[in-house]
C-alpha cells in the first residue's frame, strides 16, 4: 500500500502531525509520499524531502484561491499520482484543492482521509459581519469536501460533537484521533526551573487567542511581580503598538522560525498561556507538553480535556482577574519539577508518535 499524507494549507503543527504518521507508516512497511505546500521546503529534512510532492503555496485566503487556479498543481498531482497511485490519501485542513484529491481518490479507487481542524463555529456573530462570512462560506465548503470523504477526523471531543451537530448528512466513518507529533522536543528537556524563565505566548496575537489577557497579566507582574519575564513567540509580524509597551514583555518574531527554536523556548519556559476565547483542541498546550512545560488555559472548548487540573496546570475562566493567573502561576513554581514531569509523561502516553500505531490498522482499513 501507498499512504500519501500532508497538507496543503501552511502549518508546521500540521507537517508534525503528518511526519509523526509517516514515520509509524514506514515502521509497518507501507510505502509513504508526503503533500505539502511548496512554503514547507525549508522546514523538511533532506530525508522527509525526497520524498515529498509540493504542491500549491497557501499561506492565507487569497494565495489559497489563486492555487485552485494554477494548472501546475494539478499537473504535479496527476504525475505524482499516475506513477505511484495511492492506496490511501491523508490531508490536514481546509483547502480549496482537497475538493480535486478527494475526486481523483474516487477514481483511483482510493480511501480518502480528511483531518477537521476546525469543524464548526456555533456563535460566528462575536467574530464580526466580516468574519461571519468567511465561517459561513468556509463550513459550507468543508461540507461539499466531506461528501466525497471516506474518513473524517477530528481530534477532541469538543471537535466530535461540534461534527456531528453541523455536518448531519456525512456518509463517511468518523474517527475521534488524538493530535499526534514527532517527539522533537525531548531533545531539550529539562526538568529544572533554574533553566526557565519565561512566561510565554505562542501563536499569532489574533482575538481569538486571547492575546489581551495574556498582556492584562504581563501588566499586572510588572508592579506585582517584577521577576517574571513574558515572551510572545509568532510567525506573524506584529505592528500593534501595545505590544511594545510593557518593559517585561518580549517578541521573539521571525518569518521562518524553525521547530528547533521553538521547542528550545518553550522548555526555557515556567508555563505556556493559552488564554483563548474559541479552541475546539490546542497544539500549543500538546507541544508545551512534549518540552515538560506546563500550561494555564482557559476553560473554553476542548481545552479541558487536554489540561489535568493541577497536574499538567491549571485551567481557569477567561475573564478571570490576572491575580488569579498569577497565583496558579505561582503555585506551579513552588512545585515546577513535578509539573514538568506530569506533563511529560501525560505527552509520551498519549500524544508521541508511537501512539499513532494503535490507530493505524483502523484508519488504513
Amino acid at each position: 500500500m501507498t499512504v500519501y499524507v500532508g497538507s496543503f494549507k501552511f502549518s508546521p503543527i500540521f507537517k508534525s502531525h503528518c511526519c509523526a504518521f509517516g514515520k509509524i507508516c514506514e515502521k509497518s512497511g507501507l510505502s509513504v509520499c508526503y503533500i505539502f505546500c511548496s512554503y514547507y521546503n525549508w522546514m523538511l529534512d533532506k530525508q522527509t524531502r525526497q520524498r515529498t510532492l509540493l504542491a500549491c503555496s497557501a499561506r492565507g485566503v487569497l494565495s489559497m484561491l489563486l492555487d485552485g487556479f494554477n494548472p501546475l498543481n494539478y499537473v504535479k498531482m496527476l504525475v505524482a499520482f499516475r506513477k505511484l497511485p495511492p492506496s490511501h490519501v491523508y490531508l490536514h485542513n481546509y483547502h480549496l484543492f482537497n475538493h480535486f484529491v478527494a475526486r481523483l481518490c474516487k477514481f483511483l479507487k482510493a480511501s480518502f482521509i480528511y483531518h477537521v481542524h476546525e469543524p464548526y463555529v456555533r456563535n460566528k456573530q462575536v467574530h464580526g459581519k466580516f468574519a461571519f462570512l468567511i465561517l459561513s462560506v468556509y463550513e459550507a465548503l468543508q461540507d461539499i469536501l466531506l461528501r466525497n470523504t471516506d474518513i473524517a477526523v477530528v481530534s477532541s471531543k469538543e471537535a466530535y460533537k461540534l461534527f456531528r451537530e453541523r455536518y448531519t448528512n456525512f456518509k463517511g466513518k468518523l474517527m475521534l484521533i488524538p493530535l499526534m507529533y514527532e517527539d522533537i522536543g525531548k531533545k531539550f528537556l529539562n526538568h529544572s526551573i533554574e533553566k526557565r524563565k519565561w512566561v510565554t505566548f505562542v501563536g499569532p496575537p489574533v482575538p481569538a487567542k486571547g492575546p489581551e489577557k495574556f498582556l492584562e497579566i504581563a501588566k499586572y507582574c510588572e508592579r506585582n511581580a517584577p521577576q517574571l519575564r513574558f515572551l510572545l513567540i509568532t510567525r506573524k509580524k506584529i505592528r500593534d503598538p501595545k505590544f511594545f509597551r510593557l518593559r517585561n514583555v518580549k517578541i521573539f518574531y521571525k518569518e521562518r522560525i524553525t521547530d528547533d527554536e521553538t521547542y528550545y523556548l518553550i522548555s526555557r519556559s515556567l508555563v505556556v498561556v493559552t488564554p483563548y476565547k474559541r479552541e475546539t483542541q490546542s497544539s500549543v498546550i500538546l507541544t508545551a507538553y512534549m518540552c515538560g512545560t506546563p500550561v494555564l488555559s482557559s476553560d473554553v472548548g476542548g481545552l479541558p480535556e487536554f489540561v489535568k487540573e493541577g497536574k499538567t496546570g491549571f485551567l481557569l475562566s477567561y475573564n478571570s482577574p490576572p491575580e488569579e493567573w498569577v497565583k496558579k502561576l505561582m503555585k506551579i513554581c513552588e512545585n515546577f519539577e513535578i509539573y514538568s514531569r506530569n506533563s511529560r509523561l501525560f505527552f509520551v502516553k498519549y500524544f508521541s508518535e508511537i501512539n499513532w500505531r494503535k490507530f493505524l490498522r483502523k484508519i488504513l482499513a
